[in-house]
């Protein structure tokens, strides 16, 4: 609870904010006894990438359940409680172990919101947990990313008092209490979620709230390892918020929906936005072309309109005035955007900008004073969205970018995803939609086979490929291919691709979701496989996918040590203020305009940066380009010499000193496959096992192949690689079939049965490497030596990985 008498007094970092006047955030407690470790110990951004100690650093995370709860009840004696922490330690320190097997170096944090009360170590407490894994992760060299800090508790009735604005605390307190949850008898038993608050951009209160209780998240002492969080140098990023995607609910027109209070408050401020913009009505109405009847900057009556739909006239103007209210009470009931000038469309998306941008720097000025890591350690404003201008502006206004994409292994038949394109307003949408339908939908018989289209990791606009800013490190915070999906081994090694081509820092895989029996079964993650079968997309946890994990094994190594070169030369757009606050932006995927379609398809070709710069009006491009029109012609893709995407024959390639890699449809490509240095991958077999679902064809032999060095160094130099070869599985029992016309899915049970890939693997790099055949559950099946340059890979075992070692 957060009020005048729980608030310390030595508040200390002044801050503006709009018409509210001046109010002040918490300070710091106290440092604790621990002495903080050097500078050089902390995650930094040097030379817009991270760094460690003057090294760079990529991270390869999982997100998701990371450490067990020890489940103690108030009834436990000492002695239950007591085996009952050991119990989940032990099981939080095999999921680490775990994590590490499969190549991860870094996770994303969610449980961080949580941790802002005290407790005494040892308690068995959720935060006691959350604590222990974060110390044990550091030990075991993880980095950790803060993230939902946005969950950052409720805005209450007795919370009024936070700033001194007794005129307006009643009301205030009104307001809260109608978006307040209550039980069924209308009794309120939680105040209004901070994170579902959009008013918070506007509303001083309950921005104040928020940061004081972020402030008590990052200043939580980790009794595991003496540091408050904000000084503990395992935090490498700190995340304000997870999609909180505020722009697209403002032009949606939620905020119409709110109170009147914090209506009100907003059109107030909106008329005052216009007031110091264009001083007087006979300006604004130059810039406008026309004002409704009754609009006056003078009476504060000029209505927040246009938005992305229609707007009512009663829920546009600030009622709380009554010279407003009477001035534009013959205005007609309600517009939309086609009845004004796009210029007064342009200013709402402006004054939305700036509330937008000036909050989260609120938020941040706050935040990163209060320790090392948040001072030292990259700060994210917001996580996605990757197709609207505005949000990617917040974005470039941050430390870092951070934005995401999920792709589907399934979806409709062109024809039907086609259909969305007849309803389209503009011909813009209409390519968006044709965009759309083309990325979505089916290509090999129930399937999507992504290799067999134009490459992107996109499921209709992009939101991961095109919106690197030169200069600032790039984050993909979630990416997952779902299940069910026949072709899926190959999305890992795309996202490595992608991620060497545009340069990127940080990969986050969602979502990892053991059991609570890790640590005491040696065979815990020996589980069915997840898969979307109803509305809850569990197809995006990929824990006990053997399959997915070989590939995403030897694709973190290539991104963790930089095994991929970025494209030389990347194009670069730059879009002007007419981009920024172009109206049609209000529509979902109407950003960037024509040009910004090219966006996609130059990514892969030439590399992309972005830039948003309101100081311009226009656009332009820098560099050439693969146009909207020319996307499924252009082929392959040869976005630098280490990578090539060939959609005709369905296949990528990847071809370093470091790393080797073939993923897609064999059969199409040839018998065998040959790399610079010698290396070759021949006598390629599959066998499916029998019962399987949907078995490979030989007349596809769908496969991947990787092979990364371990240290980044070229693999005739490696002192460790790692080797992937892998197809398909499914679970027993998996079937999709038609029932009244519905495609139904049921997930199947154990055993999980693999397509085991068999072939021989020819280099003399190779030569006198120990190479271990290690199961699924980390056991190892065969040993030998390289030699004469052959290993041979059966495929009667079953393999998960080859460990080799010089």
């Amino acid at each position: 609870m957060l009020n005048t008498r729980t608030i310390n007094r030595s508040w200390a970092i002044a801050m503006t904010v709009g018409i509210a006047g001046l109010w002040m955030v918490r300070a710091a407690p106290a440092q604790p006894a621990t002495a903080l470790p050097p500078d050089s110990a902390y995650v930094v951004v040097n030379d817009g990438h991270l760094s460690v100690d003057g090294q760079r650093q990529r991270y390869w995370s999982a997100i998701g359940k990371l450490y067990i709860s020890a489940g103690v009840k108030a009834s436990d004696s000492p002695d239950e409680r007591r085996d009952k922490v050991a119990k989940a330690r032990a099981g939080t320190d095999a999921i680490i172990a775990r994590l590490k097997d499969l190549g991860f170096n870094s996770v994303r944090f969610w449980r961080g919101y949580a941790n802002s009360a005290p407790y005494q170590a040892g308690d068995g407490s959720d935060a006691d947990a959350a604590d222990y894994f974060i110390a044990q992760a550091g030990k075991a060299g993880f980095r950790v990313w803060c993230a939902g800090m946005n969950n950052a508790g409720a805005a209450r009735l007795e919370d009024a008092d936070v700033i001194d604005d007794p005129a307006t605390a009643q009301a205030w307190r009104d307001a809260i209490a109608e978006m307040s949850k209550k039980d069924k008898g209308g009794k309120i038993v939680e105040g209004w979620n901070v994170r579902s608050s959009i008013a918070r951009f506007w509303d001083p209160r309950i921005e104040k709230i928020g940061i004081h209780n972020m402030t008590a998240v990052a200043t939580h002492l980790n009794p595991h390892n003496g540091l408050r969080w904000c000084d503990d140098p395992t935090f490498g990023v700190w995340e304000l918020s997870n999609e909180e995607w505020w722009m697209r609910k403002m032009v949606g027109g939620q905020w119409q929906k709110l109170p009147a209070f914090f209506r009100n408050s907003l059109i107030a401020r909106w008329n005052a936005y216009l007031k110091a913009k264009y001083n007087d009505d006979a300006a604004l109405t130059a810039a406008w072309g026309k004002l409704l009847e009754g609009e006056s900057l003078a009476s504060g009556s000029v209505l927040l309109i246009p938005t992305a739909g229609k707007s009512k006239v009663a829920v546009t103007l600030n009622d709380a005035s009554e010279v407003a209210k009477a001035a534009v009470q013959q205005v007609d009931e309600s517009y939309s955007r086609e009845d004004f000038d796009p210029r007064r469309g342009a200013d709402v998306l402006e004054f939305f900008v700036n509330l937008q941008l000036s909050h989260k720097q609120r938020e941040a000025a706050a935040i990163k004073p209060l320790g090392k890591s948040t001072r030292l350690s990259p700060m994210i404003y917001d996580t996605g969205i990757g197709y609207e201008i505005q949000s990617q502006w917040l974005h470039q206004n941050a430390d870092a970018v951070a934005h995401d994409a999920y792709v589907n292994g399934v979806g409709p038949t062109l024809d039907e995803a086609m259909k969305r394109v007849e309803s389209a307003r503009t011909e813009h949408l209409k390519d968006i939609a044709i965009q759309d339908a083309e990325r979505i939908s089916v290509n090999t018989g129930q399937w999507v086979n992504w290799l067999l289209k134009p490459p992107g990791i996109s499921q209709g606009v992009p939101w991961l490929e095109h919106n690197k800013v030169e200069g600032k490190p790039f984050f993909a915070y979630e990416t997952q291919i779902q299940q069910p999906a026949k072709y899926r081994a190959d999305f890992p090694l795309r996202i490595a691709a992608l991620a060497g081509i545009q340069d990127w820092d940080w990969i986050c895989w969602h979502y990892f979701a053991p059991g609570d029996d890790v640590g005491e079964d040696p065979e815990s993650f020996v589980r069915p496989m997840d898969i979307t079968t109803g509305s809850h997309p569990q197809g995006y946890h990929y824990t006990f996918d053997e399959v997915q994990n070989a590939a995403m094994r030897a694709a973190g190594y290539m991104f963790r040590t930089g095994e991929l070169s970025p494209a030389p030369k990347p194009t670069k757009f730059i879009f002007g203020r007419k981009s920024l606050y172009d109206p049609a932006s209000m529509d979902y995927a109407g950003s960037y305009g024509k040009m910004g379609l090219d966006m996609l398809y130059t990514t892969y070709q030439y590399g992309v940066r972005i830039e948003i710069d309101p100081n311009r009006e226009d656009d332009q491009v820098i560099g050439p380009v693969v146009k909207f029109e020319d996307r499924n012609t252009h082929n392959p893709y040869t976005p630098t010499d280490q990578i090539t995407f060939d959609h005709k024959k369905g296949y990528l390639m990847i071809d370093s000193p470091a790393a080797k890699a073939f993923t897609g449809l064999l059969a199409r490509y040839g018998d065998s496959v040959k790399f610079d240095g010698g290396v070759m991958l021949d006598n390629v077999s599959i066998d499916n096992p029998p019962g399987m679902y949907d078995p490979v064809g030989d007349d596809e032999k769908y496969i991947t192949f990787a092979l990364a060095s371990e240290d980044g160094k070229p693999l005739g130099q490696t002192k460790a690689a790692t080797l992937a070869l892998v197809s398909t599985s499914f679970n027993s029992g998996f079937r999709r079939e038609k029932i009244n016309d519905k495609t139904v899915t049921k997930r199947g049970d154990m055993p999980v049965l693999v397509a085991r890939v068999g072939a021989t693997v020819q280099s003399g790099l190779l030569d006198g490497m120990s190479y271990t055949f290690r199961d699924w559950s980390m056991k190892p099946i065969g040993q030998g030596v390289v030699k004469d340059g052959k290993l041979v890979i059966p495929s009667d075992q079953p393999i998960f990985v080859v460990e080799l070692r010089r």
